[in-house]
């Protein structure tokens, strides 16, 4: 579950979640055949990675949620030239257009984020650039906001700690990550809580967040605001420079471990904002970084 494009700490903390609480996890098996049975129940027949085969029965619905394919055949587009890429999706440059100068294609039929409002920004941008008069207009595809509304719910924005030590260099990466029971499960017996994990990743010595994730109460809802900031290029020092709202599971974000500290160096972290200014003692101070 969940095995592609998103932060090992989420997707344990997700398994965890999933077992504790359900739905039924059955791993490794591959679904071989449906069987309508004579009370009408349907049982699904399953090979395990040894070649087992195991039944589950007596359903009265199975739901086969494996994805979608494009929609483009029948439209013609190989005919006058458009070329069509692996896995039936069209391929178009970063102003979403295809091989053929005066077709453009955006949303689901190209590769890329298969989301309604991306589709969206991307059809405002392309009018911007086609009949606004701004030849520069394009969506930028990276840092996109995503949630997942599992249960509990992921929200994710930017790089996982995997991608961006691949990108930086694992030795200028640093992430700040923390794992909780929240304050909306205060009274639920111990086995009823639902786990929260929090975590972004840094980049460079000025700490860029580079990614941002979340699971847990909430996250879809909290994802946005932070996917601005992120955006904006926001680093450590801007975010714990915010006041904390407490309690909430959010303020977390601004009030990891170590706040205030780097193993670098021995004077606190201080906001951005007071670069340059004159200290209590008369003398100025400079970036912390």
């Amino acid at each position: 579950v969940m095995r592609h494009g998103f932060d090992k700490f989420i997707v344990d903390i997700l398994m965890q979640q999933l077992e504790a609480h359900g739905p039924t996890l059955l791993g490794e098996r591959t679904p071989t055949e449906l069987i309508r049975e004579a009370d009408g129940t349907i049982t699904a027949v399953c090979k395990t990675a040894d070649g087992n085969e195991i039944r589950h029965g007596g359903f009265d619905v199975v739901l086969s949620a494996i994805g979608r394919n494009t929609a483009v055949d029948g439209l013609g587009l190989e005919e006058v030239g458009v070329k069509i890429g692996r896995g039936g999706f069209i391929e178009v440059d970063e102003y979403q257009q295809t091989s053929v100068p005066s077709i453009f294609a955006l949303g689901d039929v190209t590769h890329g984020f298969q989301l309604t409002p991306v589709a969206i920004a991307a059809g405002r941008r392309l009018a911007d650039n086609l009949f606004g008069g701004e030849p520069r207009a394009r969506l930028e595809y990276d840092k996109i906001p995503t949630v997942v509304f599992s249960h509990p719910p992921i929200g994710t924005v930017g790089l996982t700690q995997s991608q961006a030590e691949d990108k930086y260099g694992a030795e200028n990466i640093r992430v700040r990550q923390a794992s909780f029971n929240s304050m909306f499960y205060v009274f639920n017996d111990a086995d009823s809580k639902v786990r929260t994990g929090l975590k972004i990743v840094l980049a460079g010595p000025e700490e860029k967040v580079v990614g941002l994730h979340m699971i847990g109460p909430s996250s879809d809802e909290m994802l946005q605001g932070f996917a601005v900031a992120v955006k904006m290029g926001a680093t450590r020092r801007d975010f714990e420079a915010c006041v904390a709202i407490h309690p909430t599971i959010s303020e977390e974000m601004v009030t990891f471990g170590g706040w205030g500290q780097t193993p670098d160096q021995k004077t606190p972290l201080l906001p951005p904002q007071l670069d340059g200014e004159v200290g209590s003692g008369g003398s100025k101070v400079g970036a912390s970084l």
